[in-house]
């Protein structure tokens, strides 16, 4: 194990002197963040572990394991697709080819490599773009490694007139792209603007209807603002603008169906300002182990765009790109081709395409706590899962961290996660099995809002966790607000009226949890 990183389970976590410095809950709540990362990897036919000194929780006693709903963490393109192809959402692209497509980016000057495909993978349970086995057409040696999966040329990318690199957001392009869906069949893009026209509606949070978008920011414990009309504060994500503040408002756009399908598409579409027929259709991965290609935008005006393989991808594996390339958590801060907005940290996915990535994952809580040492503060950490080993990889801070015991969260800090983590246990309880909520709520938006409620508990647990053993057994690290004796009479007022009600979620388990190690440098080497 490499130096700075601490590896404790459950059995000495809960001798940690930490617990006296918070609410009378506190050991409860981090027996329940335990519980929950042991139902999710302890449990997962794709980890590890060594359970020979402690039974598993699925050899528990069933009013235990009921006492403490799962969370729920399908995650990756099967996430993407299973949503898609719900009743209530069935996307017609499923089980499209992009023959069409393909030669009109070759017959126009563009270039898709040869052993590259679109469709479903060999378990016909989601659409992505893959390299072609030999039965499909494809070589033995498939893509190697520095070779140009697609090069797309300037003429065939939507793009704006007043192009720049570091150029973000343009109206411009979202008219351009309302254009060619006013053209349809007549457009010069056909065979890209029919896919996108046949995409399903309703992925990201601002297109959902009332009700879901309603029943996803209670959860999140978000409050209504009544001027400006929106839902604030709690949980992450902020929701991005919706197409009425920014098309019909800023863009000054046209108000119709047609305009709200272009501007979703392109949202959760765009690469900054440019629409890329192809590359567009990739899923999604930031995984070492499976993330293959690393994109490049146009410099400047009439260049292509251009996504290469960064290693060998062998016929039949998924060909991956990054939607967040330039994310904080796992890039390589000198890499040139991150003067981007494609930075967004886990929440943002969330918001903008409809899905929980796989990991890692990149947690934010913006938090406001009652303490006058704590009036705002911030809990940033990367979360990564090492499956063969069996860990959770806590990173407090990021890449960016020049000081990484800054990133340590504060005590008001581990006081509201602890908070939030019960409440949304709570939430799960009261809530999950409600036939009511679930006829009213469309499939897809309730299927959604639990999978990213899984992640939540998942994520704070971590948190919770790793912030507890590092507290206590890390020798070089003091509290921000050196000795807390004066915040424990606060961090008790603030947690007895939700931590009373939590009393059924006490579970009086002695067993070794799962894994988590948490690391306190930046340490991009461990990516």
């Amino acid at each position: 194990m490499k130096s700075g990183l601490l590896l404790l389970t459950l059995s000495a976590l809960l001798q940690s002197t930490t617990a006296k410095r918070f609410p009378k809950n506190y050991e409860k709540t981090l027996d329940l963040a335990q519980d929950i990362l042991d139902e999710l990897f302890l449990t997962s036919e794709n980890t590890k572990v060594d359970n020979t000194n402690h039974e598993t929780k699925t050899e528990k006693s069933s009013d235990t394991v009921e006492d403490k709903p799962k969370a729920d963490l399908q995650t990756g393109p099967e996430a993407q697709q299973t949503l898609a192809s719900s009743t209530a959402n069935i996307d017609p692209n499923l089980h499209y080819d992009g023959d069409e497509l393909i030669d009109w980016i070759n017959n126009n000057g563009g270039y898709i490599h040869p052993n590259a495909r679109i469709g479903l993978d060999p378990t016909g349970k989601y659409r992505g773009v893959f390299v072609k086995t030999v039965e499909e057409g494809g070589t033995e040696e498939g893509i190697e490694g520095d070779e140009i999966v697609c090069r797309i040329p300037w003429s065939l990318l939507v793009k704006p007139a007043d192009y720049g690199y570091n150029k973000y957001f343009s109206c411009e392009s979202m008219k351009e792209l309302y254009k060619q869906f006013q053209l349809g069949e007549k457009s010069f893009y056909a065979p890209y603007i029919k896919y996108l026209m046949n995409q399903p509606r309703g992925r990201m949070i601002t297109e959902w209807s009332d009700d879901g978008k309603d029943f996803l920011s209670i959860m999140l414990n978000k409050v209504w603002d009544e001027e400006d009309e929106e839902w604030v504060g709690g949980l992450p994500p902020k929701f991005v603008k919706s197409y009425e503040d920014t098309w019909v408002n800023w863009c000054k756009g046209d108000d119709n169906e047609l305009a709200k399908q272009a501007f979703y598409q392109f949202t959760s579409r765009d690469e900054d300002t440019l629409m890329v027929p192809f590359y567009d259709m990739h899923n999604h991965s930031n995984d070492p182990k499976k993330l293959n290609t690393i994109s490049a935008k146009p410099r400047r005006a009439g260049k292509p765009f251009v996504l290469r393989a960064i290693r060998d991808i062998k016929p039949g594996d998924q060909i991956y790109i990054s939607y967040t390339r330039c994310n904080r958590c796992w890039h390589d801060p000198s890499y040139k081709d991150c003067t981007t907005f494609s930075h967004y940290n886990s929440a943002d996915v969330f918001d903008l395409f409809g899905f929980v990535e796989d990991f890692p994952q990149t947690w934010v809580f913006d938090i406001k706590t009652k303490s006058p040492k704590d009036i705002w503060d911030e809990v940033n950490f990367c979360l990564e899962h090492d499956e063969e080993a069996g860990t959770l990889l806590v990173s407090f801070g990021d890449n960016y961290s020049t000081n990484p015991n800054e990133w340590i969260p504060t005590d008001g800090g581990l006081v509201f996660l602890h908070k939030e983590l019960l409440r949304l246990n709570k939430f799960a309880k009261k809530h999950k099995d409600d036939k009511e909520l679930i006829a009213k709520i469309p499939q897809y938006e309730w299927e959604a809002t639990w999978r990213y409620h899984g992640a939540l508990m998942t994520a704070i647990s971590a948190a919770i966790v790793a912030a507890d053993i590092g507290q206590s057994k890390a020798e070089t690290w003091k509290p921000p607000g050196g000795d807390s004796s004066d915040d424990e009479d606060e961090s008790e007022d603030e947690n007895s009226s939700d931590d009373d009600d939590s009393s059924d979620d006490e579970d009086s388990s002695d067993d070794e949890g799962a894994k988590l190690v948490p690391r306190f440098s930046p340490g991009s080497d461990e990516l």
